[in-house]
């Protein structure tokens, strides 16, 4: 499984959300906007932080708590 957070160098929320991933015990990428904007325009969006897994858009914005222990059940699976 590979978990991306793809956020803006200015993005409030990236190391929050890095954090929840590293308290959870998943490994992730960190790819910033200002280096890899094709990652905001393959999805379309304006927001920071974006959370993706395998490719696949997982959330949009900081997202819940949930959705984070919902990755780390799938991360335990495989």
């Amino acid at each position: 499984m590979e978990i991306i957070i793809a956020a803006t160098k200015s993005c409030n929320h990236r190391p929050i959300l890095e954090q929840e991933l590293k308290d959870a015990g998943l490994e992730y990428k960190l790819m910033f906007y200002e280096e890899h904007p094709e990652i905001f325009e393959k999805f379309n969006l304006k927001t920071s932080p974006l959370l993706i897994c395998d490719g696949e858009l997982v959330s949009e914005g900081m997202p819940e708590h949930k959705k984070i222990l919902d990755l780390c059940e799938k991360f335990k699976m495989k």
